[in-house]
């Protein structure tokens, strides 16, 4: 027996030698990262020796060099980079849309699968049908597990232990810094929801969950929006980092090289890019997102122990409370939408939209966006890694086989990175998640040895069959797995999918026909709408003579409206400034934080006030605002709000050409930013023409609302005409639009 076991002792040398081979096709130099890391859509530079010395030394005691060990991960990083800066800038490049469509459902999928692995108990998955005592119970668990590490977590500090987020000043300083890109999309996740395409059976939902928006982004008010916040904190502590929506804010030079941070703001991009398809998949990401965690508690603390003002996590501990605030906000809006479907569609389409709405949830939760600062890592055992069912398997036959090898490599110099083979085949360190993770990752990363997707293909496993050098070393079941963990392997990120790679999309069952139209669709950019192409209106003229706010041209209507024209323009035109704040870093101006409080008018939020309104504002009764007039409008004259359960369906009995304008118009806030000012003007001046006419158009409750907005649109409107002032061009695009919108105005009202 003992000889036979001597003799057993090579033949599994043959085999870790050629997993070394395998780890060994990991490595790659320093000259290789600098030939191949450009940035692809700027200047191809690398940075300078002297500063490279520099970060070398600063980050020497941490042993943090943020590099990428593997080609794949490189590029995957510089493609969210790229797709950072093109979704910060979608009007100039909308033709990233179909990528970041495929992309979205990827991330959806892979973190599904994510989901699935993990203890049942602990994940949304846990509620298998929806209810709302089931959903309140679940986060209640939630909170409860999250105090209970907060108490543990004081109990361990007053008892001496060290701080667990950052070491230093210094360190803290790189943490912010690398949780920049996903601080900088704060909010996003809901930028693109509540437009007036939405059925108007949903407009309630929509206006609860763009409460959660308009406080994200301070309701308005630039000190307390978020972006605003962080922005300010990093130019205390890093002042020369770029802003997020600059080409130059990916650049290799500014080492902002954490993934998970940025495959984590992308999601937030992604996920509310496309609400008519994925709103429980919104719906369900905001209700993790707005939930507490254990980084927010500890820089709350922390940030402060090193000197550093700690005020934007501890607004977000508080906002985000579950009994007024955003999680308690989210929590309602997701009731709200399955009560809707479950009345609306039935039991099936119910249970169809939770599932749905659990993938958004597992979005969230699975890409944490998360850092662990360098000096950190020693201690943090890395509990959020988590194998699926195959990947254990296949650890524990690296494990069993370890037990025998490790001895035998003691001596090897052979290195696998930063660890000798030694090290890898520890059978102590094995028993690391980190570790498993990693013997796993460079593994699967060696093209030479794996073909992932394809075990047949692969010469590891060629190895292990007839004529291979390590025929009889693995058992038949052993070698089952290890095809099976080869064959699962996906052959590329979801993020490097090529633009031509077809991507199953469930949520595409009738949708194939109505992605190109804007009253189905979205986003929707025509380009015969860029550039003042031919698909601007022949009635969009320049102004012959420019005036001011103040002196107005008098908009004279008729004396009984046309509610065949006049319903399309009301139901339409709340677009027009609606995709202003879809991106929360253009939102940090005072210019946007002025169309935030219009936008909070037209959509009839309560005026703001010191506090936020946070639940207050969901449980308020007639706040519809223009909406809600809008199908007061179509009940109060015969008409049936289930026959026109939808803008588009209004449009199809009554066409409007302006209104569809009006839609593509609002597309391009920043192409036609002025125009769309101008135009607004014009309806508000509608809106309070009609508060005060005697017309039998709206009832004495809605005319009273009216007028408040009316006020509020306008006295908000008039700030956005004084600062666009100064440039003359965008003057006279604004008194365009008002011109043009006025002269629409009129032919809704007979003389």
């Amino acid at each position: 027996m003992d000889s036979l076991l001597v003799q057993w002792f090579p033949t599994f040398a043959t085999i870790v030698s050629v997993v070394v081979v395998i780890f060994l096709g990991q490595s790659r130099s320093k000259t290789w990262f600098r030939t191949n890391w450009g940035w692809n859509f700027g200047s191809n530079v690398f940075p300078s020796k002297s500063i490279e010395i520099k970060v070398e030394r600063t980050h020497r005691k941490w042993e943090v060099h943020n590099k990428v060990s593997d080609d794949e991960k490189l590029e995957e990083l510089k493609t969210l980079k790229q797709l950072y800066y093109q979704l910060h800038n979608l009007e100039k490049f909308p033709e990233v849309l179909p990528q970041a469509k495929r992309l979205l459902i990827s991330l959806l999928e892979e973190t599904s699968r994510v989901g699935q692995t993990l203890p049942l108990h602990d994940t949304i998955l846990s509620v298998q049908s929806f209810s709302r005592d089931g959903l309140e119970e679940f986060q209640q668990r939630q909170n409860h597990g999250i105090c209970k590490e907060w108490e543990q977590y004081n109990l361990r500090r007053k008892e001496g232990s060290p701080r667990e987020l950052i070491g230093d000043r210094e360190e803290a300083i790189w943490w912010l810094k690398q949780l920049s890109p996903v601080k900088y999309v704060d909010g996003a996740w809901l930028g693109h929801i509540g437009k007036v395409t939405t059925p108007f059976a949903l407009w309630k939902t929509m206006k609860d969950a763009w409460q959660i928006l308009s406080e994200e982004l301070g309701d308005g008010d630039l000190r307390k929006n978020h972006v605003h916040l962080y922005h300010k904190l990093l130019e205390s502590t890093a002042p020369d980092l770029p802003t997020a929506e600059s080409l130059d804010f990916g650049h290799p030079r500014h080492q902002l090289n954490e993934l998970s941070v940025w495959k984590s703001a992308i999601a937030q991009l992604l996920i509310s890019l496309f609400p008519h398809e994925f709103l429980p998949e919104i719906l369900g990401f905001n209700l993790h997102f707005e939930a507490a965690s254990m980084d927010t508690l500890k820089a709350g603390m922390e940030l402060k122990e090193v000197g550093i003002d700690p005020y934007y996590f501890l607004l977000h501990i508080s906002i985000d409370n579950t009994h007024s605030g955003h999680s308690a906000i989210a929590i309602e809006v997701v009731c709200e939408y399955m009560s809707h479907i479950l009345k609306s569609e039935g039991k099936e389409a119910a249970q169809k939209a939770w599932g749905k709405l659990q993938a958004g949830y597992l979005l969230s939760s699975c890409l944490p966006g998360t850092v662990i600062c360098p000096s950190r890592k020693i201690l943090n055992n890395r509990s959020n890694i988590h194998l699926d069912p195959t990947e254990v398997k296949v650890i524990n036959i690296f494990r069993a086989k370890a037990q025998v090898a490790h001895g035998f490599h003691c001596s090897s110099r052979v290195k696998i990175g930063s660890r000798s083979v030694a090290d890898w085949l520890d059978p102590v360190a094995l028993e690391s998640k980190e570790w498993q993770k990693g013997l796993l990752d460079a593994m699967s990363s060696s093209k030479y040895w794996i073909c992932k997707g394809d075990s047949s293909k692969s010469r590891f496993i060629q190895e292990l069959q007839w004529n291979g050098r390590m025929f009889g070393s693995f058992t038949q079941d052993e070698y089952d797995v290890l095809r099976g963990w080869i064959d699962n392997l996906s052959n590329k990120s979801p993020i490097l999918q090529t633009p031509d790679t077809p991507m199953h999309n469930s949520n595409d069952d009738n949708h194939d026909d109505d992605n190109e139209d804007i009253l189905s669709g979205y986003p929707v950019f025509h380009p015969s709408y860029s550039g003042r192409g031919s698909g601007v209106p022949k009635s969009f003229q320049p102004a012959t003579a420019l005036f001011t706010f103040q002196t107005l041209p008098t908009l004279d209507i008729g004396s009984r409206p046309v509610i065949e024209r006049l319903l399309p323009l009301w139901l339409s035109h709340p677009c027009l400034l609606q995709t202003f704040v879809s991106v929360p870093f253009r939102t940090k101006n005072m210019f946007v934080c002025t169309i935030i409080k219009i936008l909070r008018a037209q959509g009839g939020f309560d005026i703001e006030r010191e506090c936020p309104a946070g639940m207050s504002e969901v449980q308020r009764t007639n706040s519809l605002g223009l909406g809600g007039i809008g199908m007061n409008m179509i009940v109060q004259h015969g008409l049936s709000l289930t026959a026109l359960p939808s803008l588009k369906a209004v449009l199809e009995i009554f066409p409007s050409e302006f209104a569809v304008h009006m839609l593509h118009f609002s597309m391009r806030p920043m192409e036609y930013k002025a125009m769309l000012i101008g135009m607004a003007t014009a309806f508000a001046k509608m809106h309070f023409v009609l508060s005060r006419s005697q017309f039998p158009l709206l009832s004495a409750q809605d005319q009273d609302i009216l007028q408040k907005i009316a006020e509020r649109e306008l006295e908000g409107l008039e700030l956005c005409w004084e600062e666009l002032k100064p440039d003359g061009k965008a003057y006279a695009d604004c008194c365009e639009g008002y011109l043009t919108a006025a002269d629409e105005v009129k032919g809704c009202f007979q003389l």
